[in-house]
């Protein structure tokens, strides 16, 4: 037979309809339309979106490559033997979890001792090659806080030192060239304090994704006295429409933190809140 007989084939299914099972040109997106908005998340069916139109490569703004710094000549790691005068180190576990609870992995975690030469080639390094540098301690004024000397001796630019806040108040930002600072308190509920309210709206500007605590109102459940002057974020729990605050609500306290899902802002210039009144809360991730 030759095959270039041309031959037909009567179909007698009534239930086949022309155009079925075929896909039209521009059925998954149009020739001129807008694929994506710009800043959009590249989540996994993004990514298989863009492979699909077989683009290969974008322009996008990367997570940071984070250094975080830990002072103390008092720190040892879990699991190690504990002798008095000694505490567990626990503020990179922290901070090393609340970057990669939002989608940052590329961690650099070095442990300094409370020694000016040490700090100043450890802290050198890691603004030498990181984007962001979170450092744990050291930016008090005692005699073996050693951060802000350092920091001074690098030619880094303090752009704040200490906030009217409890707890966080030692807080410490700064920049030297295109590389972000954070001097954070050695307390651990102050390090994810500050985290929360200062690290991650920092973040956020840098990747251009939407990062910050969710602001909601509640109302209070325990009357709240406090002196003028200074804002307190306490640890507390909400849930249908009602907050609750933590029991130890010391800087240096993460059980309260552990068992929390807010922060309960009480504002500088409110000195009583009353049980029943409404105030403004922020929802960890």
């Amino acid at each position: 037979m030759n095959p270039m007989t041309k031959k037909e084939i009567e179909i007698l299914d009534d239930q086949i309809k022309k155009g079925t099972n075929v896909r039209p040109i521009g059925a998954e997106i149009a020739k001129g339309e807008n694929a994506l908005e710009r800043g959009i998340v590249l989540k996994p069916a993004v990514i298989g979106f863009l492979a699909s139109m077989g683009i290969s490569k974008i322009k996008v703004y990367p997570n940071p490559k984070v250094a975080i710094v830990v002072t103390g000549n008092e720190l040892v790691s879990p699991g190690s033997n504990l002798e008095y005068g000694q505490l567990f180190e626990s503020n990179s576990f922290t901070l090393n979890s609340a970057l990669r609870q939002i989608g940052v992995d590329d961690i650099s975690i070095i442990q300094v001792r409370d020694d000016l030469k040490q700090l100043h080639t450890a802290l050198s390094e890691s603004i030498e090659t990181h984007d962001l540098v979170l450092i744990s301690g050291g930016v008090s004024v005692g005699d073996y806080d050693f951060t802000l000397k350092a920091l001074e001796l690098l030619g880094v630019k303090s752009i704040f030192h200490k906030v009217k806040q409890k707890p966080g108040k030692p807080l410490l930002f700064a920049t030297k060239s295109e590389t972000v600072i954070f001097g954070l308190p050695g307390n651990p509920a102050s390090v994810l304090t500050c985290f929360y309210k200062y690290v991650l709206p920092a973040i956020s500007k840098m990747t251009h994704r939407e990062l910050e605590l969710k602001s909601h109102k509640a109302i209070l459940q325990q009357e709240y006295n406090k002196p003028e002057g200074m804002t307190h974020f306490l640890r507390a729990k909400y849930q249908d429409k009602k907050v609750s605050l933590g029991i130890g609500q010391e800087s240096y306290k993460l059980s309260s933190f552990a068992e929390a899902n807010c922060l309960a802002v009480f504002p500088d210039e409110i000195t009583k809140i009353k049980v029943g009144e409404t105030i403004d809360i922020h929802l960890f991730p």
